[in-house]
């Protein structure tokens, strides 16, 4: 019986270490998808841009109908970024990452400006979440990406 005792005693040490480590893993993983969105939001040329991104990658931007790949998405950034003083800033908020580790999602604050047709800067504050995708070499790619206005939101820190 004794013996029995420390068996399971030991299994479950074991296993309470495990899930420690995967924890531990687990974190590290949201760290680095934190980090890879937040390069993503500091990214300034279209190449760059578009490294973030899995060649299967959807957007859901208001309005439009869904983009799926690079070359849709590539024609609906060039139309928004026509409009007279078109900027997009955002803010990474929160990442969570699977116990797989292979799949996560953050969720953002972003401010779109434009110019109206008075040249009035408009500012629209926006909630975003993105689903993210490792590939084969390990690195972290948008899959989907979908936001809409939020007006309760004043500021993206």
């Amino acid at each position: 019986m004794r013996r029995l005792f420390l068996v399971v005693y030991t299994g479950i040490l074991l296993a309470s270490c495990a899930n420690e480590q995967t924890t531990a893993d687990r974190e590290q993983e949201e760290a680095n998808l934190m980090e890879t969105s937040r390069k993503w939001s500091q990214s300034f040329s279209t190449d760059e841009y578009f490294s973030f991104i899995g060649e299967g990658g959807i957007m859901m931007a208001p309005g439009q109908p869904l983009l799926e790949g690079h070359e849709k998405i590539r024609s609906v950034l060039q139309e928004f970024q026509s409009l007279p003083g078109f900027k997009v800033t955002w803010e990474p908020q929160q990442a969570l990452v699977s116990m797989s580790g292979d799949l996560g999602y953050t969720i953002d604050k972003m401010l779109v400006n434009f110019d109206d047709e008075n040249g009035v800067t408009v500012n629209q504050f926006q909630k975003v979440v993105s689903i993210w995708r490792k590939n084969e070499q390990g690195e972290w790619k948008m899959a989907v990406d979908i936001w809409n206005a939020d007006p309760t939101l004043t500021s993206i820190n």
